[in-house]
């Protein structure tokens, strides 16, 4: 990834944030979880001043996010997906969010830079239900996701393209594994606190926010000022999904391709075999793959 801005530390000081994270024994991090929401105070979200970064297309998708922290709800947060210009990149966003696949997520903040989520194989326990139908079954569906998670094209697939810049608070745009090694991106994503130049041609941006940045805004206070990605309080996305369908009609055609070696994944086959479909639940899991598929 991108090296984020570094925090002055007398900026620090003044942030609504801890500089220094306790973690010795008793410490914020030495607290259960459970224990941890039980203690928690919820997150103050002050109104901010947002104009979307890009010109809004009316016809594109849109996705939602609802936001938890400390195990207060925080509000829903809404992307507009440009698959205007971004159509590959747009889809795998899109049926990730559609079949529930970020619900559990959790968020790394960097406070003035970004925010990281959509590693799906570390979720959060004590929001992630596997029987709620919010939520994908990866255990029973996906048992052998890749460390990360891993894109609906199989694995990894290419940067799409470069024509939307990082010139503003609320891009969302593809981690890319760190942006270290291009064609590298999976499910994962950032999402922007201000502009960053540091970020362009070599993380493709494919939407940005259009509703409830206060709420996505406020995840600052959260962080830590070392630009650690921890934040005081688990920051996990409760609920996801597809907020309107998309008004083109797009045919994207892609040679998705997965990493070698140590990091090689079995793709599996287009269709689950009919035992894993059989039994209870079963009609779940044909929703949840009906479009979902991997190469």
């Amino acid at each position: 990834m991108s090296a984020p801005d570094e925090t002055p530390l007398e900026q620090a000081r003044q942030k609504d944030i801890p500089s220094i994270l306790p973690l010795a024994p008793g410490g914020v991090y030495a607290v259960k979880w459970e224990t941890r929401v039980s203690r928690a105070e919820p997150l103050k979200i002050t109104p901010v001043k947002y104009e979307p970064p890009f010109a809004v297309n009316e016809a594109n998708p849109r996705c939602f996010f609802d936001l938890r922290a400390g195990g207060y709800y925080l509000g829903k947060v809404v992307f507009e997906i440009k698959e205007d210009a971004c159509p590959i990149t747009a889809k795998n966003f899109m049926q990730l969010c559609e079949y529930g696949c970020y619900a559990g997520t959790m968020f790394k903040v960097y406070p003035g830079n970004w925010v990281v989520g959509g590693d799906f194989t570390k979720l959060d326990e004590v929001v992630y239900n596997a029987e709620d139908p919010d939520y994908f079954d990866f255990a029973n569906l996906l048992p052998d996701a890749m460390p990360g998670g891993q894109s609906i094209y199989g694995a990894y697939f290419d940067d799409e393209n470069y024509d939307l810049k990082h010139s503003g608070a609320g891009v969302l745009t593809m981690h890319n594994n760190g942006g270290e090694v291009p064609g590298q991106n999976g499910s994962q994503f950032m999402i922007t606190f201000d502009k960053k130049n540091q970020l362009d041609d070599r993380h493709v941006a494919f939407g940005q926010i259009i509703e409830g940045y206060d709420v996505f805004c406020a995840l600052q206070k959260l962080g830590d000022a070392r630009q650690s990605g921890e934040t005081v309080q688990r920051v996990t996305v409760e609920r996801c999904g597809l907020e309107k369908p998309s008004s083109f009609s797009v045919s994207a055609s892609m040679s998705a391709r997965a990493p070698t070696g140590r990091n090689a994944v079995v793709r599996r086959s287009r269709n689950l075999s009919s035992s894993a479909l059989g039994g209870i639940g079963a009609a779940r899991v044909r929703r949840q793959f009906a479009t979902f598929r991997f190469r």
